[in-house]
């Protein structure tokens, strides 16, 4: 009785909304229930179109190799393009090769210098002399190469582009969708239609980077735009400059700082694909990274690794030193001059005497002895390692694998996806979500999309569980912030092959390396981004719940999390696009699923296979990234207004 006059007497608008959730939770049982009672012997999705859309591509593909040579499509167009990069790649190459190898660092030094920036300067001198101590000068110059061809293109590409979308909030509306996309899709995809019109080599590598790497200086570029106060830009105006002079002497110097954060972003997104690019044959630094794959050499793999991220390191200071703005100090034209005939002096100097080449010092294997340490652990930690990997194989991925392909019918996942699409966003979401996955499953490509969701989930969830708990206890204390900084940026910014070596000694390959590589890769973003939000919380509430008596937990717990609760749900929706990143580097250490199947279509050239496969993975990193970011959207706390 007492039951039902609470009930009666609730308001009537939080009455209706306890109707509507047992509704919706209701449409959910019932729909469930009846689909798996419906379709209780559908075990095996059926792969209606398995041919129809890999046929005609590799139908196009049989049709490109024979018509390469003769059709305008490549030789008025392809061949053109393909000739300017190769001259390009070939030219710095050559150039950076030619060169005796200490006038590099110098004119690093140089060029940094010509600001005053002495000690970035010379950090940055010091950092390029690295690869050739550890004989990695040749390969270090073909990767230097290539990635300063890709953010050069890059920037002549998407600085304009982002210019254009600040100035035409259309063509902007329009872009967005497809820069979302192409910072969506994992890097390896790019690879297949690079294969299917430039075939293989550094220029498919090269423009694959570009694709991979254009979306931030992009965006960035129009962040800055946009932010330059509307005050400035109306008083050029009255003095009468144009439009053109307003762009160039205004509005880009100001936005200059943001335009370079963009190109900055830009080299780090190139030093990802890096290694990946092997799988074209780019060759440089990523091939020497995989060959420590090959041969189980994490010491090998470090020393390749750290030249990777010197490279990225002198990019990154020397892009900051083009951005320096402050126009009080000018650069002494002399100083400039001097610096010029010094470096061309040193080039004659070394060719004439015959110092070109870097001499050999230490030798890639200087970290050999990280290889006794990762043998020693593989054989005197085996009693922690491999119960630990049988029991995520034998009692987590498996189980999991079988009840979804098995137990459950494939009618139930997809309605079940869509139901929880429809809750969090509504139903265009819904209908996409469910059109998205059919088409996977029709396609033939159900059973590896569950294997990697799989995988993806339990490498999601480890690695919030990891992040989550440290980066509120990072943005509570600023020091433990202060000793996590360097092992995340030792996390970002070295190539992830070069960590999964070791995890592969370890645990044997297998599925578990893939994951465990994957957590090491995600969680620096969840820790950072968690940090940010409880550091951004109002001290105002803070302070109000102690007023009212709140001890420290329930402070956490009732204020602090929930106000930060929709970044630290930025945060899990990068973690699980970093995790979708490491998709393809988990098929190459035997995780199976779209990842092993995206390194057969590229190894064996099946452009076909690789589309359907490639359209799997973004129709999941698609989904998951919805999925999550409307899931922040409701959390964010009422305006107000």
């Amino acid at each position: 009785m007492t039951d039902t006059v609470s009930a009666r007497s609730l308001p009537l608008g939080v009455k209706a909304g306890v109707e509507r959730r047992l509704v919706a939770w209701g449409s959910l049982v019932v729909g469930v229930v009846a689909l798996q009672v419906a379709f209780a012997n559908a075990k095996t999705f059926p792969a209606v179109l398995d041919t129809t859309f890999s046929g005609p591509i590799d139908a196009f593909e049989a049709w490109a190799r024979a018509n390469r040579g003769s059709h305008p499509l490549f030789t008025a167009f392809l061949q053109p393009i393909t000739a300017a990069v190769n001259w390009g790649l070939t030219f710095v190459e050559d150039a950076l090769l030619w060169m005796p190898w200490f006038v590099i660092p110098i004119a690093v030094f140089l060029l940094i210098a010509r600001n005053g920036h002495w000690q970035m300067a010379s950090v940055a001198g010091l950092v390029m002399v690295y690869p050739g101590l550890v004989g990695l000068w040749e390969p270090t110059m073909e990767t230097l190469a290539l990635m300063s061809m890709a953010v050069v293109i890059s920037v002549v590409i998407g600085v304009p582009l982002g210019v254009l979308a600040a100035f035409k909030p259309g063509f902007e509306k329009g872009l967005r969708p497809l820069l979302d996309a192409m910072q969506t899709i994992p890097a390896p995809v790019y690879f297949l239609p690079m294969i299917l019109f430039f075939g293989i080599g550094k220029v498919p590598a090269t423009i694959a980077t570009v694709i991979y790497a254009l979306p931030p200086v992009v965006r960035l570029t129009t962040l800055g735009i946009l932010r330059v106060p509307s005050q400035t830009v109306e008083a050029s105006k009255m003095f009468g400059s144009s439009a053109r002079q307003t762009l160039f002497k205004v509005q880009t110097p100001i936005a200059m700082p943001t335009i370079m954060t963009g190109v900055n972003q830009t080299i780090m997104m190139a030093l990802g694909i890096v290694v990946l690019a092997t799988l074209l044959a780019a060759g440089g630094l990523g091939q020497v990274v995989m060959d420590t794959l090959r041969v189980r050499s994490p010491g090998r793999g470090l020393a390749a690794g750290l030249a990777i991220v010197a490279v990225a390191m002198v990019l990154d200071r020397i892009g900051r030193s083009l951005a320096e703005t402050d126009r009080t100090q000018q650069v002494d034209k002399r100083w400039v001059l001097g610096a010029i005939v010094g470096l061309t002096g040193l080039v004659f100097l070394g060719r004439s005497i015959g110092a070109v080449a870097f001499p050999e010092v230490f030798g890639v294997r200087i970290l050999d002895p990280l290889d006794n340490l990762v043998i020693w652990a593989r054989d005197n930690l085996s009693f922690i390692t491999r119960p630990l990997n049988d029991f995520i194989v034998a009692d987590l991925l498996i189980p999991a694998r079988d009840f979804l392909l098995e137990v459950v019918a494939w009618p139930v996942l997809i309605f079940a996806a869509a139901w929880l699409a429809w809750r969090v966003r509504g139903l265009g979401l819904a209908f996409f979500v469910a059109a998205a996955l059919l088409l996977v499953g029709f396609m033939g490509m159900w059973q590896l999309s569950i294997i990697t969701l799989i995988q993806v989930v339990a490498a999601v969830v480890a690695s919030v569980a990891i992040a989550v708990p440290l980066g509120v206890w990072a943005g509570r204390r600023p020091r433990v912030e202060k000793v996590l900084s360097p092992i995340l940026d030792f996390l970002q910014t070295v190539p992830s092959f070069v960590y999964i070596i070791p995890v592969v000694m370890l645990f044997t390959v297998g599925q578990v390396p893939g994951i465990i590589a994957s957590v090491l890769y995600a969680i620096v973003p969840g820790i950072r981004i968690t940090a940010l939000g409880i550091r951004q919380v109002p001290s105002e509430a803070i302070e109000a719940s102690q007023t009212f008596g709140a001890t420290r937990r329930q402070t956490m717990l009732g204020v602090r999390i929930p106000l930060a609760a929709p970044t630290i749900m930025a945060g899990v929706n990068q973690v699980i696009m970093m995790v979708l990143a490491m998709v393809i580097i988990a098929g190459l250490v035997g995780g199976g699923g779209l990842g092993f199947e995206t390194i057969n279509a590229v190894t064996r050239n099946e452009t076909g296979l690789g589309f359907e496969v490639g359209f799997a993975i973004v129709v999941m990193a698609i989904i998951l990234d919805r999925l999550t970011q409307a899931w922040a959207h409701r959390l964010q706390p009422p305006s107000g207004h």
